[in-house]
């Protein structure tokens, strides 16, 4: 397999980073990259480097087969198809080209982007939002106080207090003393 491996780090160095150049219609601001403007960027790459890609449908998935030409060594990713309706030829259709798509971006680990990667928040249902949780205030009357001034005095550091507590710049004087 080593052959197979050097030669995708290659296709993978001179790869350049794919931009999405459509837009979703159904989904305002959603853009991607479609399979034929991948295609035309990695299939001259992949023949440079000796590698062939074959997508054929077997029972309802898209098996995805990264071929070495020179060595038949093969590195195979299996997608199911999903589709809203199977018995509608152009759903299945969409969802044939979604898997290939998909499974292609994943196998090669192509870097398709325009800036505007969303760090999972649209396929976890999160609106992008950090959610800052508020800090109690550390000091000498919380329940707490007695455990702070424990952790620091059996070698805890005041870090790990600050990352649970807000404490003020005497309150954390009189927690040093105390250690």
């Amino acid at each position: 397999m080593k052959e197979l491996f050097n030669s995708v780090s290659n296709f993978q160095a001179e790869c350049p980073k794919i931009s999405k150049d459509a837009s979703n219609p159904f989904f305002k601001g959603s853009k991607y990259a479609t399979l034929p403007h991948i295609l035309s960027i990695i299939t001259p790459i992949l023949k440079k480097n000796g590698l062939l890609i074959v997508q054929p449908v077997m029972n309802n998935c898209v098996v995805t087969k990264l071929v070495h030409l020179d060595t038949g060594q093969m590195l195979e990713s299996v997608y199911e198809i999903k589709c809203k309706d199977e018995t509608n030829p152009q759903h299945l259709g969409s969802g044939v080209t979604y898997a290939r798509r998909y499974s292609l971006t994943s196998l090669l680990g192509l870097n398709i982007d325009d800036g505007s990667d969303d760090d999972g928040n649209i396929a976890t249902g999160n609106n992008g939002t950090p959610k800052t949780i508020a800090k109690e205030d550390l000091n000498p009357k919380h329940n707490n106080w007695a455990k702070a001034k424990e952790h620091l005095q059996t070698g805890g550091l005041m870090e790990d207090i600050e990352r649970k507590y807000t404490i003020s710049a005497d309150n954390k004087k009189l927690l040093i003393a105390m250690k």
